[in-house]
């Protein structure tokens, strides 16, 4: 049976596409009629966990993926393991998530290796090191507002910024420059920086780095006020 015989295999690549374009709700509802077509479908059973998760629905995440078993006879699913390892990491069970990462990384260590893991003098160095890198424009702009560091985004972050997931890499905070004349948030300005998914985005200190490098330049440009093109256009994407 190819896909175009089959409604759950549809409705999981539409859901897929929702799911690319940040569309979650949409995402959501195609695998929830996905598994009604095929309650065994192990495709639409993951990819309806990680909507979840990606909902902030963190408890249901959490449920939906571990109640996904293999056959018997089967060893457990290395996207399995660590989607779960995501999930307890935005439950805060850092500990539980490193067991699910090492599970995943015993399934198949090409796919998934462990993630660089760093002290907090180290996460520091490595952050000092990618503000030298920067154009004098982002270095000004981190001289005016402070860089903060934290394990993982919250719920609490997601209400004050509704596009965010656990997922995110960093996050500006506060009223972009060219808005301050208008009146502030109400909020101090400031960068996070969120080392769990950090430490993730690469697989060697470089490209931890790199990525902190690149998520500074997208976060103070926006408390500069640049969209996405303008940042293209400095140099700064």
């Amino acid at each position: 049976m190819n896909d175009d015989d089959d409604p759950a295999a549809e409705l999981v690549e539409e859901g897929e596409d929702a799911l690319e374009e940040g569309d979650y709700e949409r995402a959501l509802d195609c695998f929830d009629r996905a598994l009604k077509e095929d309650p065994d479908h192990w495709g639409a059973g993951l990819d309806r966990a990680e909507t979840l998760h990606l909902l902030w629905r963190t408890q249901e995440a959490l449920g939906a993926v571990q109640a996904l078993h293999p056959p018997d006879d089967e060893e457990d699913d290395a996207d399995r393991a660590d989607l779960e390892a995501r999930i307890r990491e935005a439950a805060g069970d850092l500990r539980g998530a490193d067991r699910m990462l090492e599970e995943a990384n015993h399934l198949d260590p090409v796919e998934f290796p462990l993630p660089i893991r760093t002290t907090d003098a180290e996460f520091r160095s490595i952050l000092d090191e990618a503000v030298a890198t920067l154009p004098p424009v982002i270095r000004d702009a981190v001289a005016a507002v402070p860089v903060l560091v934290e394990a993982k985004p919250t719920p609490e972050m997601a209400e004050r910024a509704p596009h965010i997931t656990p997922e995110v890499l960093g996050l500006f905070v506060g009223t972009p420059v060219g808005e301050k004349l208008q009146g502030s948030g109400g909020y101090p300005d400031v960068v996070l920086l969120f080392r769990r998914n950090l430490e993730r985005a690469g697989d060697t200190r470089e490209e931890v780095a790199e990525e902190i490098r690149i998520t500074l330049l997208h976060e103070y440009g926006h408390y500069l006020g640049f969209d996405e093109d303008e940042l293209d256009e400095l140099g700064l994407g």
